[in-house]
């Protein structure tokens, strides 16, 4: 378990540089009674007990303490355990004394150097200690080493914060996996045990139920190597995201309301061609139904021409319910669900979606679709809106071309789905490519400069990305790329 600076400081010594010194004096005033009586006893190894006091205050008090305790060890020798005693005059030794007073003093003064250098390791490796448990503790962060097979695990302090453990856990395995949520049981399992490999480093994210009911998503990175012995030591990093998460998943419901708010000033931008595009199949059912009529109120009624009628009829208010759905996913909030989505259905959707605007504006709108187009996983609402932005903003660039045509274009990429939306307009002013996806810029009169931001976002949040360049010949081509979908 590690140790806070704090608490570190307070095992190793006592506060104030006074008391440290005044218990040395006194830690070697009680082991000098002792020695003497042991030397007197004819004792050897009594200078131990000395060198015993000399080690205990260097470990306990700190190197100052420590030499202070070597020096009344030197004084001590030559003062109690060398004849003639009672005096610290080293002239009074004969030679043989005078060998053995000096060989005490380099074995005492050794043993200090040893001593307070050992003492500083510690002190280090203490230090070294607490910063990394604070920093753990800070960036909720839990270090974790197990041996395979035998089970053997150690863990740090902040694993007992994460998981919920009380002191009384001995670490285990088994005890953080109890704690993994049921939903999340099976890809945690499959984690441990790929992890008992020794191969790259892997990232894994799960969640984890503490004993108080609060649910925590924990984001794992892991890596096995294999030891001299042949055991494998398995050493893993488990990072408590739970707070990034809540602040993504604010975020992301922020992007959302304002991918609404633009789709809903986009539709009111979109409300004269719109209800063209509705009163175009009502009018035709209108025609459908009076024609119907007719060929009832003859004399011998046609039915055959009634029932073409009546399937006019259908068709056309099919095609007007299809419509008004389309507008009415468009314009309502929803709940982001990334599903398997075909890229040219989309496309074709939103051109039928403009056909009006399209008309009004004098533009042709081609789809140029990939036969056998690979899936993605997205929100269709929000690749939609990304379309009609690119779309719509095509149409605003084509306004003074002779020549005006929209083509979306899809194709697959090595491990990606492109979708091209070409105009055929001047292109994009070389001092505004920078600039194109920043929020709030805009070249238009009344516009937000929120579209293309919120396009931005919206593919990034979908694991793609986003360009947009000039054409060779006109016109510039805005494209999106996007991961191919797990089921593909």
């Amino acid at each position: 378990m590690f140790l806070s600076p704090r608490e570190s400081d307070l095992v190793s010594m006592p506060e104030t540089c006074g008391v440290r010194y005044g218990a040395t004096l006194l830690v070697v005033a009680a082991t000098l009674p002792v020695a003497i009586t042991l030397d007197h006893h004819g004792i050897p190894t009594a200078f131990a007990v000395v060198l015993l006091a000399v080690i205990f205050s260097v470990w306990r008090f700190g190197t100052g303490p420590g030499l202070l305790a070597a020096i009344l060890a030197i004084f001590s020798v030559r003062f109690f355990f060398l004849m003639p005693s009672q005096t610290i005059d080293p002239r009074l030794l004969d030679d043989e004394a005078l060998r053995r007073f000096l060989l005490y003093v380099e074995v005492i003064l050794l043993l200090w150097l040893l001593a307070s250098a050992q003492r500083r390791g510690q002190e280090k490796l203490k230090r070294s200690e607490a910063y990394l448990a604070d920093a753990q503790a800070l960036s909720r962060t839990g270090s974790v080493s197990f041996i395979v097979p035998e089970g053997e695990v150690f863990w740090s302090a902040e694993i007992y914060r994460i998981f919920g453990f009380g002191s009384q856990v001995s670490p285990a395995v088994q005890s953080m996996l109890d704690r993994v949520h049921a939903d999340d049981m099976i890809r945690a399992r499959r984690g441990f045990y790929y992890l008992a490999e020794p191969r790259e480093a892997i990232e894994l994210e799960h969640r984890i139920v503490t004993p108080d009911g609060c649910t925590k998503h924990l984001r794992i990175y892991g890596k096995a190597v294999r030891q001299r012995d042949g055991r494998i030591r398995v050493s893993a990093a488990m990072m408590d995201v739970s707070e990034s998460k809540r602040m993504s998943e604010s975020l992301l419901k922020a992007q959302a309301e304002l991918a609404h708010v633009t789709r809903l000033t986009t539709m009111g931008e979109l409300v004269a061609s719109i209800s063209h595009e509705v009163n175009q199949p009502l009018g035709a059912m209108k025609l459908s139904a009076q024609a119907g009529l007719r060929w009832l109120d003859r004399e011998s009624p046609d039915l055959e021409r009634v029932g073409a009628s009546l399937n006019r009829v259908v068709d056309n208010a099919n095609r007007a319910e299809d419509l008004i759905l389309k507008l009415r996913n468009m314009a309502k909030k929803h709940e982001i669900e990334a599903v398997p989505l075909n890229l040219n259905r989309i496309a074709t959707d939103v051109i039928e979606l403009l056909r009006g605007e399209a008309n009004e504006r004098d533009v042709t709108c081609v789809v140029d679709p990939e036969p056998d187009l690979k899936l993605v996983d997205g929100d269709e609402i929000q690749l939609q809106q990304i379309l009609v932005n690119f779309v719509m903003n095509g149409f605003d660039a084509m306004a003074g071309a002779e020549h005006r045509e929209i083509t979306i274009r899809s194709r697959n990429g090595a491990d990606s789905v492109v979708l091209d939306v070409t105009d055929s307009g001047p292109g994009i002013p070389e001092n505004l490519k920078d600039r194109l996806f920043d929020a709030f810029f805009t070249t238009k009169a009344h516009g937000m400069g929120m579209g293309l931001s919120i396009c931005r976002s919206i593919v990034e949040a979908h694991g793609g990305t986003i360009d947009a360049f000039n054409n060779e010949d006109r016109g510039a081509t805005f494209r999106i790329s996007l991961p191919l979908s797990e089921e593909t």
